[in-house]
């Protein structure tokens, strides 16, 4: 029915589609905790970027996505902060005043 050839394609394919869908996810974790953290620091959001991801093997594996934060404090000019997350979970937050 399947050769093995067609058995890698499509785990080839099945892989690339679970690995956008995991970015995906992180993303929406991060506009969300950028939209949070803009709030509470009474900051207007104007944007959030995907800036860089690798991963390290350090103690374990790391899957590190840094995003870039665009921000204005006074509406009228805009400054930048950067969103760090570690394995899926927001490990820092920092914004430049």
């Amino acid at each position: 029915m399947f050769d093995l050839q067609t058995v890698w394609l499509l785990m080839f394919v099945g892989g690339i589609f679970a690995l956008f869908w995991q970015s995906r996810k992180v993303a929406e974790r991060a506009r969300l905790a950028g939209s949070q953290y803009c709030k509470t620091h009474h900051l207007q959001l104007l944007s959030i970027a995907m800036a860089d991801w690798n991963i390290s093997f350090s103690k374990g594996l790391k899957v590190v996505m840094t995003f870039d934060l665009n921000y204005s404090a006074d509406g009228l000019t805009s400054k930048k902060g950067e969103i760090k997350i570690v394995n899926g979970k927001v490990e820092q937050i920092s914004h430049w005043s």
